[in-house]
């Protein structure tokens, strides 16, 4: 035992010592005081009465010391919070990871989405060249107003951003009648099941034909990407997107093939005006300074539109191709432009020049014969 049974103070000593420290009864007093003297203090036990002999196989090993038993206590208590404070912090961990998981699922959802709607702009922008036909033809003032039809199947009903677009327009011969630069990348053509059609603007120095001469049914369209823009893109007219102008060389070219054709297709009109007054509008050769600007083919042709577009009846002739001019022997190296009026004499041409404010120079009375 390790305590007593009596008292419960701790027991000590070994077996041995306790029967040691016993005195004898029958001994004689000195005996019993000497046996006495003989235990050491550190090992005093309590009294013999109060411990009760055990056989020494039932003696169980030395006890520990009171301190070493709080210790162990100690030890054990500490042990014990320890597992608990681990606990509560496993459980606050495991609660709060829980806690985060739907926020945290929440935000990949909404990365997620946000990703997905990016991805999904990205999708709405075509990025295939559309094809193009011209469906109708117009006016406004001397600016021609042409009806373009987009078709891209790829782009079914999404937007075409395309950059600095060169439109051109062709005749049956394939000519180029109008030609400028776009810029669709502020302005997307949005189609709809690959499909769209919208207005195109081109001024007098984008197109080389006169709008009523120019037959949509057979003519083609070209749409083509990276052209160079030669300044500003003009403005808006009538709801038709303006462009910027083509190259200055492939605007003088266009315009001296414009004149030629314009010279031979109005030859039969001029014809029908022989021995009928009528007006000229101007004469102009390539060169030549008119009110301090050299004449160039695209100025000239310029001019035509201009005054065509007030009277629709001018027509253009090469001055040496008819006698009215070379009969003197006179240099008729030039166009001269007529505005196609039928006057009953001279004298009502040029009193028609005075009421449309035209100068001396630029307007007088002619009678082709």
């Amino acid at each position: 035992m390790r305590f007593c049974s009596a008292c419960g103070s701790p027991v000590g000593a070994e077996p041995q010592a306790s029967q040691a420290a016993q005195p004898d009864l029958s001994a004689p007093a000195a005996l019993v005081a000497q046996s006495v003297q003989a235990v050491p203090p550190a090992a005093t036990v309590p009294p013999a009465q109060a411990v009760p002999s055990a056989p020494s196989d039932q003696y169980a090993p030395a006890a520990q010391s009171p301190s070493s038993g709080r210790k162990k206590t100690l030890v054990i208590a500490i042990v014990a919070v320890i597992a608990i404070v681990a606990g509560l912090v496993a459980w606050n961990f495991l609660a709060h990871t829980n806690d985060e998981t739907p926020a945290r699922n929440e935000t990949m959802s909404s990365q997620g989405k946000t990703a997905k709607s990016k991805t999904s702009e990205q999708s709405k922008t075509c990025t295939t060249t559309p094809d193009a036909s011209l469906s109708g033809v117009s006016s406004s003032g001397s600016t021609l107003i042409a009806t373009v039809d987009f078709s891209a199947d790829a782009c079914d009903s999404n937007a075409w951003k395309g950059k600095d677009v060169k439109i051109s327009i062709k005749d049956s011969d394939n000519e180029v009648i109008a030609s400028a630069v776009y810029d669709f990348a502020s302005k997307p053509i949005q189609f709809k099941n690959g499909e769209t059609t919208l207005k195109m603007a081109f001024t007098t120095n984008q197109y080389w034909r006169a709008v009523s001469r120019i037959e949509t049914g057979s003519t083609s369209m070209v749409v083509q990407k990276g052209a160079s823009p030669n300044g500003k893109p003009a403005t808006d007219v009538d709801g038709a997107r303006g462009g910027a102008n083509i190259a200055d060389s492939d605007m003088e070219r266009y315009a001296q093939l414009a004149l030629s054709w314009q010279v031979s297709n109005d030859k039969s009109a001029i014809s029908s005006l022989h021995d009928v007054p009528t007006t000229q509008l101007f004469s102009r050769k390539y060169g030549m300074e008119v009110d301090g600007k050299t004449q160039h083919y695209r100025d000239i042709y310029k001019q035509y539109l201009e005054l065509h577009a007030k009277w629709p009846n001018a027509v253009l002739a090469w001055a040496a191709d008819y006698d009215y001019y070379t009969r003197y022997g006179h240099e008729a190296d030039y166009y001269v432009l007529l505005s196609g009026e039928r006057f009953d004499s001279v004298s009502d041409a040029r009193s028609w020049c005075s009421a449309n404010a035209f100068g001396p120079n630029d307007c007088m009375a002619v009678q082709m014969k």
